[in-house]
């Protein structure tokens, strides 16, 4: 639940009978809400947009209403970072208890039998992904430098199949046991680590086809359901001169990336062009970004291992607060290296000049500035390197 808003992204009471079919409820009761705001958006296409929001009573109670004709994708907000994934439909009453300081943690929704089955998918994913984040430990201490153990890296590599196998099939038995519910939008969607779905067209398109036409034919007018049908079309019948064309603020191999001046978090400016004559990492992450930590140990081995050759990372963060920055920077290990950020968030002009719409993301630059890499992560990113540095 959430990784909703990046969920929603990649394919690009609630009220009485008197209040009309297409209205929804929000309600509920948050601890340290009193006299705060409380927002409602919808996830649209391009970003959130707010629907309504309200002041908490002294209790900390709220209402927000809104209307849809279909189930849809919103957040409750209670700051950027801090908000509650929901799955609306019309005609609905939920009620959502929680912390307004912790949200993100504590939240819980009642009133739904799709925010039931949502949650039912989210906490088996967040079972796996706890036994995935145990297995990066472990990696994290086969040392490069004192030599990898290679039967214990073996194991650990069988445990994470094990654990991603495990997920693909719950997942599957969850599509066939709720095939025309709207979760399951989210239940193709989900990934296990970064840049890795649990379900994937190429080899699980079976159950795309099955989703989408449930879905289609329940919901045809949802812009959520139509990107996923038009998605699996595009895979299905691919038109070589798309599949060559980059959006127009992004980068491809060979191409020249403009420049970063920023500053890092002791207020020091940096430039990207200064690390020219290296093999450069740049990098688009946030200390809120799950996804981005995950990504973490692997950055930290290949820095140990080529830094000394000449390789370098030149982080740019998205977060909106210093001290959520500088501390994932502290507690993933980082600070042997670049970082910078205009504490812009989403509309950092960093993120904007370079075309950045989700994260992680990442140019792997030669020592001219040019592009040879592009969102490598995991072993891609390791491979790469060896492949530069030859060991």
């Amino acid at each position: 639940m959430k990784n909703l808003l990046l969920i929603s992204l990649l394919f690009v009471s609630l009220y009485s009978c008197t209040t009309g079919t297409n209205e929804f409820l929000v309600k509920g009761k948050l601890e340290n809400a009193s006299k705060k705001m409380v927002f409602l958006s919808e996830i649209t296409q391009t970003g959130l947009l707010t629907v309504d929001s309200v002041v908490a009573n002294d209790k900390g109670e709220f209402k927000l209403k809104g209307k849809t004709s279909y189930p849809n994708f919103y957040v409750l907000r209670t700051s950027p970072n801090q908000y509650a994934s929901l799955i609306l439909d019309s005609a609905v009453v939920v009620s959502v208890s929680g912390d307004f300081d912790d949200l993100a943690k504590t939240y819980k929704v009642e009133g739904s039998e799709i925010m039931d089955l949502m949650k039912q998918l989210d906490d088996h994913l967040e079972i796996s992904t706890a036994k995935v984040d145990s297995i990066s430990k472990a990696y994290q201490l086969l040392s490069p430098e004192n030599g990898v153990d290679t039967l214990k890296k073996a194991e650990l590599d069988e445990a994470f199949k094990t654990i991603f196998e495990e997920q693909k099939e719950f997942t599957k038995a969850f599509i066939d046991e709720n095939t025309n519910s709207f979760v399951c939008m989210i239940a193709l969607s989900q990934q296990i680590i970064p840049r890795m779905p649990v379900l994937n067209p190429t080899e699980d398109m079976d159950y795309f086809e099955k989703v989408d036409k449930a879905l289609l034919a329940q919901y045809p007018n949802s812009p959520h359901v139509q990107n996923l049908h038009k998605y699996l079309e595009q895979i299905k019948n691919p038109q070589p001169q798309q599949q060559q064309q980059q959006p127009p603020t992004s980068f491809g191999l060979g191409d020249e990336v403009p420049n970063i001046i920023e500053k890092n978090p002791e207020g020091k400016e940096l430039s990207l062009s200064s690390l020219k004559g290296n093999y450069v990492l740049l990098d688009f992450w946030a200390g809120w970004c799950r996804p981005c930590r995950m990504e973490s140990p692997n950055l930290v081995e290949n820095y140990k291992k080529y830094h000394k050759s000449g390789f370098q990372i030149f982080q740019v963060s998205l977060d909106q607060k210093k001290e959520m920055w500088t501390d994932a920077i502290a507690k993933d290990n980082l600070g042997e290296w670049n970082h910078v950020s205009d504490l812009g968030y989403w509309q950092s002009k960093h993120a904007r000049a370079y075309g950045i719409m989700s994260i992680p993301a990442n140019y792997l630059l030669d020592p001219e500035g040019k592009v040879v890499g592009v969102n490598l992560r995991g072993e891609q990113l390791g491979n790469k390197l060896k492949e530069i540095y030859g060991f």
